[in-house]
């Protein structure tokens, strides 16, 4: 199913969900920053850094405007990300993120870089206009690039294991994701914190909707 975000809409919720991440990572003390996320293998520390260098990556797609016709939306980006990445050892990938980790010497280094590379890329979404962008060798329109960049915020906030949760703008904005890609509405009585934990693969389908199974996770 397409899915295609208007540019205000996803500006807002990008730029809440940016906001919402830097404040969850620098609310924890260095120590707190070490300890496990959701993501298998990876600590808090290591959520942080793989977003720090992916926001810095998303800062091409702000200078890279195109006139050409968007190839992917919204949702099915994630579907061409997955094609790519399809035969990376995720064991190499968890290998590489421990050593971007390990290249800091303290956890505050990293904190101080996340709050330079959030500035930049508020920046640019606040200046994104209506032309399209590429990156990553794909074509968006500019709302649908912003809103991948807010689902991947808000699924990582939850990564953290914080009490805080991400923004309903962002949460939103990630379950329609997970509906498009599973190309059917989730179950009315998910949370949207359910549906996108459950959409990538990070909470089990329950026993009553076992029928969805088969197509989870859509995303990682």
């Amino acid at each position: 199913m397409p899915l295609t975000v208007a540019v205000g809409d996803a500006r807002d919720a990008f730029e809440a969900s940016v906001i919402a991440f830097s404040g969850a990572v620098t609310s924890l003390e260095e120590w707190d920053l070490l300890a496990s996320s959701r993501c298998h293998g990876w600590s808090r520390l290591e959520v942080a850094t793989h977003l720090v260098a992916g926001w810095q990556e998303m800062l091409a797609g702000f200078v890279t405007l195109v006139d050409d016709d968007p190839t992917v939306d919204a949702a099915s980006y994630w579907r061409a990300f997955g094609d790519m990445t399809s035969a990376c050892d995720p064991v190499d990938v968890l290998m590489a993120q421990r050593r971007r980790a390990a290249a800091y010497a303290r956890p505050s280094a990293v904190l101080a870089q996340l709050g330079d590379v959030a500035d930049a890329v508020l920046s640019g979404g606040r200046a994104m206009g209506g032309r399209p962008c590429r990156w990553q060798g794909q074509v968006f329109a500019p709302g649908d690039f912003l809103a991948i960049w807010a689902v991947e915020n808000v699924v990582h906030h939850l990564d953290l294991l914080v009490e805080g949760r991400p923004p309903s703008s962002g949460l939103t904005l990630a379950r329609a994701t997970v509906e498009a890609l599973a190309e059917e509405p989730l179950p009315g009585e998910w949370t949207d914190e359910q549906a996108v934990l459950i959409g990538t693969g990070r909470l089990p389908v329950p026993a009553e909707a076992a029928t969805l199974s088969s197509r989870f996770p859509v995303l990682h």
